[in-house]
Protein backbone atom coordinates (compact mmCIF):
# COMPACT_ATOMS: atom_id res chain seq x y z
CA UNK A 1 0.00 0.00 0.00
CA UNK A 2 1.35 3.41 -0.99
CA UNK A 3 1.43 6.34 1.35
CA UNK A 4 -0.37 9.30 -0.23
CA UNK A 5 -0.79 11.47 2.86
CA UNK A 6 1.71 14.22 1.99
CA UNK A 7 0.42 14.54 -1.58
CA UNK A 8 -3.17 14.94 -0.42
CA UNK A 9 -2.13 17.56 2.09
CA UNK A 10 -0.27 19.54 -0.59
CA UNK A 11 -3.22 19.28 -2.97
CA UNK A 12 -5.62 20.48 -0.26
CA UNK A 13 -3.39 23.43 0.59
CA UNK A 14 -3.15 24.40 -3.09
CA UNK A 15 -6.95 24.33 -3.45
CA UNK A 16 -7.42 26.37 -0.27
CA UNK A 17 -4.91 28.98 -1.43
CA UNK A 18 -6.78 29.36 -4.71
CA UNK A 19 -10.07 29.92 -2.87
CA UNK A 20 -8.95 32.96 -0.88
CA UNK A 21 -10.76 36.16 -1.88
CA UNK A 22 -8.65 38.62 -3.83
CA UNK A 23 -8.79 42.37 -3.60
CA UNK A 24 -10.50 43.98 -6.58
CA UNK A 25 -8.82 46.76 -8.53
CA UNK A 26 -9.01 50.11 -6.83
CA UNK A 27 -11.60 52.40 -8.40
CA UNK A 28 -10.66 55.94 -9.35
CA UNK A 29 -10.44 58.20 -6.34
CA UNK A 30 -9.29 55.50 -3.88
CA UNK A 31 -5.95 56.43 -2.31
CA UNK A 32 -2.91 54.37 -3.36
CA UNK A 33 -2.22 53.46 0.30
CA UNK A 34 -5.74 52.04 0.77
CA UNK A 35 -5.98 48.34 1.54
CA UNK A 36 -8.91 46.01 0.92
CA UNK A 37 -10.96 44.39 3.69
CA UNK A 38 -13.56 41.90 2.55
CA UNK A 39 -14.67 38.46 1.48
CA UNK A 40 -16.25 36.84 -1.57
CA UNK A 41 -19.40 38.92 -1.18
CA UNK A 42 -17.64 42.26 -1.24
CA UNK A 43 -15.65 44.61 0.86
CA UNK A 44 -14.24 48.08 1.28
CA UNK A 45 -10.97 49.92 0.83
CA UNK A 46 -9.60 51.42 4.04
CA UNK A 47 -7.06 54.14 4.76
CA UNK A 48 -5.97 54.50 8.38
CA UNK A 49 -4.21 57.72 9.23
CA UNK A 50 -1.97 58.27 12.23
CA UNK A 51 -3.41 58.22 15.73
CA UNK A 52 -3.87 61.50 17.52
CA UNK A 53 -5.44 62.36 20.86
CA UNK A 54 -8.95 62.20 19.38
CA UNK A 55 -8.59 58.81 17.66
CA UNK A 56 -7.66 57.60 14.19
CA UNK A 57 -8.61 59.45 11.02
CA UNK A 58 -10.06 56.77 8.74
CA UNK A 59 -11.56 56.75 5.26
CA UNK A 60 -13.61 53.75 4.12
CA UNK A 61 -14.45 53.54 0.41
CA UNK A 62 -16.78 51.27 -1.55
CA UNK A 63 -14.78 48.61 -3.38
CA UNK A 64 -16.81 48.95 -6.59
CA UNK A 65 -17.41 52.68 -6.97
CA UNK A 66 -14.75 54.25 -4.76
CA UNK A 67 -17.41 56.39 -3.06
CA UNK A 68 -16.80 57.24 0.59
CA UNK A 69 -18.83 55.05 2.96
CA UNK A 70 -17.36 56.60 6.09
CA UNK A 71 -14.75 59.23 6.83
CA UNK A 72 -13.59 60.90 9.99
CA UNK A 73 -12.33 60.10 13.45
CA UNK A 74 -12.75 56.59 14.83
CA UNK A 75 -12.26 55.53 18.45
CA UNK A 76 -10.89 52.20 19.57
CA UNK A 77 -12.99 50.02 21.85
CA UNK A 78 -11.01 47.16 23.28
CA UNK A 79 -7.32 46.46 23.74
CA UNK A 80 -5.31 49.71 23.72
CA UNK A 81 -2.70 50.10 20.99
CA UNK A 82 -0.45 52.78 19.60
CA UNK A 83 -0.88 51.81 15.95
CA UNK A 84 -3.03 49.69 13.68
CA UNK A 85 -1.64 47.74 10.72
CA UNK A 86 -3.68 46.57 7.72
CA UNK A 87 -3.37 42.95 8.83
CA UNK A 88 -5.04 43.88 12.14
CA UNK A 89 -8.36 44.66 10.39
CA UNK A 90 -10.60 41.59 10.09
CA UNK A 91 -13.88 43.02 8.75
CA UNK A 92 -16.18 45.99 8.27
CA UNK A 93 -19.85 45.71 9.28
CA UNK A 94 -21.13 48.88 7.64
CA UNK A 95 -20.44 50.98 10.73
CA UNK A 96 -17.34 49.75 12.55
CA UNK A 97 -14.04 48.10 11.67
CA UNK A 98 -13.47 44.86 13.58
CA UNK A 99 -9.91 43.96 14.50
CA UNK A 100 -8.57 40.42 14.66
CA UNK A 101 -8.00 40.67 18.43
CA UNK A 102 -11.66 41.54 19.12
CA UNK A 103 -11.23 45.30 19.39
CA UNK A 104 -13.48 47.59 17.33
CA UNK A 105 -12.89 50.96 15.67
CA UNK A 106 -16.13 52.94 15.83
CA UNK A 107 -16.95 56.37 14.39
CA UNK A 108 -16.50 59.14 16.94
CA UNK A 109 -19.74 60.88 17.75
CA UNK A 110 -19.73 64.63 17.91
CA UNK A 111 -21.27 66.06 21.08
Amino acid sequence: MKRRGPLWVLALLAVMAGCAPRAPRKPAGVAPEAFWVGDRQGGVFVVIGPKDRDGWRIRISDDRTGAARAEGLFNLRGIARAEIAPEDIASYDGTALHLADGAILVPKRNP
